[in-house]
Parts: C-alpha cells; structure tokens; sequence
C-alpha cells in the first residue's frame, strides 16, 4: 500500500504526474516489476483533459491503493481522536470505573434468582410465583387488604435498585418480566455500579400496590356553613356549622325535636388553614442579614456584650429593603430604643432585629410584652461562635408563631460535587433523636 508521504506525486488538481519517461514511475513501483502492465501503458495518454484527466491517466491499481488509503486515514482518525480522549482521563478514575462496573455485573448475576417482594404497609414478602401478573396478585392480597378489591382504584409501582417503574396495563404484565426488563437495563446497571458500600441483599425488586383515593366533593348536600346561629337553625340543611366568638366552629344538627349544638371536632366544609406567614414582598436578601449579625457581633468583645437592635423597612419608592439602626441604650439584656413614625405609605416596617450576645437566641418575657405589633421578629444569639442561632416569628396581634427564618430570609443553597454522596450509606433508619 502507499505511504502517506508519496500522495506528493499528485499536482493541485488531483492528477499523478508521471514526466516525459516512466523513470519515476519505475523508481515508484518496482522498475521492470512495475504495477502498469504494457496493456495499462499503452492507454495512457499524454494529453489531459478535464473529463479524463482524474479517470484515465490513473490506474486501477494505484486508484485502488489510494481508496485503501484513504479509508485507513479515515478510521485511523476517531481511534486517534479516542486514544487522545483517553490519556485525556484520569488512568485512576478509569481503573475505579472499571472495578466498578465489574463488581456490578457480578451483583446483577445474582440477583437474577433472587424472588421479588411484595411491599405493602407493614406487610413484606416474597412473591413465590412471579410469574403472575399483577392483577392476579392484586386479587390474591385482596383478602388481607379489601382497598385492593377494586382493581380501578390500584396503581402498581416497581423499585429495583435505582429504577423505578409504573405498570400501565397489570392485567397484561407479568411480574417476571419486569424485573427481568430491569435487569437488563443500562439504568439498572448503572445503579448497581454507583451502588454505595452494604450488603447485597439489600437489593430487592419490590412490588408495590397504591390505592387511588377515592373522589371527594367540597361537602356533602346535607351540610351547610353559615355565618350564625340564627341563620343555621331552621334550615333543611341536617348538619350545619356555625363559627363563635370564642374562636371555635359549633355544629348544629337540626332534627324535628329541635337544633342540637355541640363544639365542632371537624368542619369539612370550611377550606384547611394553618397559623403561619404568606409573604407579599420579597425575602429580605442575605447581604442584608450577614451586615446585621456583624453589626451585631461588633458588641461582643472580650470586655463586654451587649445587645443591639435594628429594624428593616420596605421602601415603596425604590422597591428595596433599607435598614435603619436607631438610637438606643443597651445593657447585657436590654435594649431602650424607639423607631421613628414614618408615612407607611413610602415605607413599611416588615421586621424587627435584635441580638442576644454570647446567650441563646430565644424570645424571653420582655420581648413577648415588647413585641405585640402585627410584624416579623427576629432574635439572633451566640454571636460569640463562628456561626450564631437565629430564630424568627410573627406576631399576630400579640399571639405568637415561630416561623423557619428561610421563610422570610433569602438563602443561596450552597452545593458540592455528586459524587461526595456516593461515599456515604445510611444503614437501617434513624429517628432524628437517636443521630
């Protein structure tokens, strides 16, 4: 075959240049044993022309080691490209992969005689034929389990490792062939080589039946919600429900002896509310809480500590918070200070700051006689660690709710490499008491 370096002998446009004698075509291909048989000269024409002059003066054999050489240059240039791409990588990396995805074959080989396990509720067992469908099993548990009685009101879902699948049609699908689909998938695979240290017996094929919940109307006809007691007494309505000025829902259930009132221990036809705070501005940025807490910090030395307070405000104009640190005497756990009445209509106090030096971030009994406004508070304590407590509420007219700061702080979520995860494994669960 041709060496790259001989693809010289052709001029710009492509033709082989063979001079006025055969000499270098001789030196080329062998003099006397030379490819060109007399037959292959004696065609060959001096003139060129553009029709013939890439065709004609090229001989078959030497077209044919230039194709050959052409396709080798070709498929050289990827295994080149790939060889470059790997000594790119990490040689160590590569040889942890590759342990990896060997450990994972030798795992999935395993499993595959392992039984799949039906995973409902407290129940866990092994389905000792999978080669029933899931209808099939759907019927069998329906015994046991009466909400599986009705196979419209059932979803099945599959957890095999890290995949997880939903059955679309059980009365069709076989348990047996999922979990072979799934063994057989790059994802499942994958999984498994991702898989953090633990015993492979944790791996299961677990089968799980969720019943649909059944469909819900607001309230049934036969119940009302009204404003008094007046209006509810009397009504066709046989259950009423009536709020008082105690802060508690009656129910009122009309018969023909007469109305029969009790407190309410549920109310389905009023919507579900919760104490809590539902934001109309933005957070407040975290700039602004970091320049507060070293604000803070500044008045915990090794001489004293003493506590300080700040307010932040919502500027209408310029659609910002703006914080404003009024004049105020402090000790160690008092602070005497008074804001100034601005027009609420150019600036709305959202929320009230204040620290607690080297003690807990707490609310004691001054700030609960302090703090009856309907706003935020905030108290930030243990300024004297590299990271202090910070604890927020809201005050609804002097009732109290303690709320997570984030609610009304704005955080940026701090991330870290993925991989970091694949180094931890939680065995077994944990309440939090017991971490």
């Amino acid at each position: 075959m041709l060496e790259k370096d001989n693809l010289n002998i052709f001029g710009e446009s492509g033709d082989l240049d063979l001079g006025s004698s055969f000499d270098m075509a001789d030196d080329l291909f062998g003099g006397a044993e030379s490819i060109f048989s007399s037959e292959v000269k004696e065609t060959v024409q001096p003139e060129k022309t553009p029709e013939n002059s890439k065709s004609e003066l090229t001989p078959e054999p030497v077209k044919e080691e230039i194709n050959d050489l052409q396709t080798d240059i070709s498929e050289a240039k990827p295994a080149a490209e790939e060889n470059s791409a790997e000594q790119d990588d990490n040689p160590f990396e590569a040889a942890v992969a590759a342990a990896k995805e060997k450990k994972a074959e030798e795992i999935k080989s395993s499993l595959k005689d392992k039984l799949p396990v039906f995973v409902y509720g407290k129940a866990n067992e092994e389905i000792a034929d999978p080669s029933i469908t899931f209808d099939k099993l759907r019927y069998e548990k329906s015994d046991d389990f009466p909400e599986l009685d009705d196979a419209q009101a059932v979803k099945w879902k599959v957890e095999y490792g890290t995949v997880s699948k939903q059955i679309s049609e059980p009365k069709k699908t076989t348990i047996a062939s999922i979990k072979k689909d799934i063994e057989k998938s790059k994802e499942f695979t994958d999984g498994l080589a991702k898989k953090k240290t633990g015993k492979e017996e944790d791996i299961v094929c677990k089968i799980t039946p969720c019943v649909a919940a059944k469909k819900k109307g607001f309230a049934a006809e036969y119940k009302g919600a009204y404003t008094s007691l007046a209006d509810a007494i009397g009504k066709k309505k046989a259950i009423c429900y009536v709020p008082s000025d105690d802060g508690n829902i009656y129910e009122v259930r009309n018969t023909k002896a007469g109305a029969f009132i009790a407190k309410a221990q549920k109310a389905d036809v009023y919507q579900k509310v919760r104490a809590g705070f539902i934001p109309a501005l933005p957070k407040i940025p975290e700039c602004i809480l970091k320049q507060i807490i070293a604000f803070f910090k500044s008045y915990v030395t090794e001489d004293y500590a003493v506590e300080a307070m700040a307010a932040v405000y919502w500027s209408e104009q310029r659609h910002r918070y703006e914080v404003y640190v009024p004049e105020q005497r402090v000790t160690g756990t008092e602070i005497s200070a008074a804001l100034p009445d601005l027009p609420e209509d150019e600036y709305t106090l959202v929320m009230e700051i204040h620290s607690h030096n080297r003690m807990s971030a707490f609310f004691s009994k001054i700030d609960n006689d302090d703090e009856k406004a309907t706003r935020i508070y905030t108290v930030i304590g243990r300024l004297d660690k590299f990271f202090p407590q910070i604890r927020t509420r809201i005050s609804v007219g002097g009732k109290f709710v303690e709320i997570d700061p984030s609610e009304v702080f704005e955080m940026r979520k701090n991330t870290f490499p993925d991989y970091w995860l694949d180094a931890v494994s939680i065995v077994g669960e944990h309440k939090e008491e017991q971490l």
